[in-house]
Order: structure tokens, then C-alpha cells, then sequence
């Protein structure tokens, strides 16, 4: 992966507050169905959000170093495979986030559109939940080297806006200081940003 060091300068603050992104999700996106596409397995994620010291942050981990793991030591958002004993997908985003980062999840406000691997048959499923207070981090070091929030307002910052190259085809991804949010992560990023109606970076 290969990261291009021009970046633009500036800084962008998005004081957005959580009540007001649970009504925009509230008011167009679908809460429920099963997977929109059959495929060979399954997985989830969560996008956790929750108030932040300035507007709305959101809860990511990096993923632990593991060999012959692909995506060991990537930036992403909570989740993994469906597991048999998982009665749905959003199951499965509250069981993998309560197992990488302690948090217990209730009801989801939206699911986002599902996602496609680029190489892969799986489907990935995201449900957001939107907290009203913040609650603290507990990774698993067993699959989550990291646990973090990062403000909303930093995920839209044009300074913090790089590309990656990943089999030589240029890819949009966010560099907060130093961990590289994209691929999958950032594609499911891109939809809850266009869900919750806040422009992106060019």
C-alpha cells in the first residue's frame, strides 16, 4: 500500500450533534430487511456513534497484527463473520462489537446500504447506532490492537483526505494522524456520510 504524502492544509469543524444525525437516519434509511444480495458468507459491522467534545465522534479499531491475516493492522470499524448461532446480521454487528471493544449495543437507528468485497464473495451488512453518551473503549488484544474515537468533523477534514494505491489503482482514504482509514471502511464511511447528508472532501 502506498500512501501519496500531498495532502491539502486546513481545518474543518462539523459541530453536527447525534440528535440531529439519529433524525436525518431516522427520516431515510431502512431499518430492517435481510441481505439485499445472497452470497457465500456473511459479516457485519457497526458504525457507533456517539457525543463527542465537539459535535458527533465515531468508534473505530485497529485490527491486531496477525499472520496470514490480509487486513492485520488496518483501521476499521467493529464487527466480523456471522456466526451460525447469530439470528440476523445485526446480531452479529452487536455481538463482534461487545466481543472487540466491550461496548454493549441496543436497537439499531438505520442499516446502511451492504457492501461488496472487491476480491471477495462476502456480504457486509452496517447498522449505525447512535449513543447518547459516550462510553469508554475496551479492545480485545486478541483481535483489536486499538480502540478509538475519532470525531466526526476529522473524517471530512480535506487536510486529512490522502490516496492509497492497492494493485496500483489510486483509492480515496483518510489519514488521522498516521492510521489510514480505507477500502471497505471507507466505502461504508462514504454511504453513512451520504446518509447523514454531510458533503465529503473532493
Amino acid at each position: 500500500m502506498f500512501m501519496d504524502a500531498s495532502r491539502r492544509n486546513g481545518r474543518h469543524n462539523l459541530d453536527l450533534e447525534v440528535a440531529e444525525i439519529r433524525r436525518r437516519l431516522v427520516a431515510g434509511s431502512d431499518a430492517t430487511g435481510e441481505p439485499s444480495v445472497q452470497r457465500p458468507w456473511q459479516a457485519a459491522t457497526a458504525v457507533v456513534v456517539a457525543p463527542g467534545d465537539d459535535g458527533a465522534d465515531i468508534a473505530f479499531i485497529r485490527r491486531s497484527e496477525r499472520d496470514g491475516d490480509p487486513w492485520s493492522g488496518h483501521m476499521a470499524l467493529p464487527g466480523g463473520r456471522r456466526d451460525p448461532a447469530d439470528a440476523d446480521l445485526a446480531t452479529t454487528a452487536r455481538r463482534e462489537t461487545r466481543e472487540e471493544i466491550g461496548v454493549e449495543l441496543n436497537g439499531h437507528v438505520a442499516r446502511l446500504p451492504d457492501q461488496t468485497g472487491r476480491t471477495s464473495r462476502g456480504l457486509v451488512a452496517t447498522f449505525v447506532h447512535v449513543l447518547q453518551q459516550r462510553p469508554a473503549l475496551h479492545p480485545d488484544p486478541r483481535e483489536v490492537a486499538e480502540a478509538l474515537w475519532i470525531p466526526l468533523g476529522t473524517l471530512v477534514d480535506p487536510a486529512k483526505t490522502v490516496k492509497v494505491k492497492w494493485t496500483g489503482i489510486p483509492l480515496p482514504a483518510i489519514d488521522h494522524d498516521g492510521r489510514i482509514i480505507w477500502g471497505l471502511t471507507h466505502r461504508i464511511l462514504t454511504t453513512f456520510l451520504e446518509a447523514i447528508e454531510v458533503p465529503q472532501p473532493d
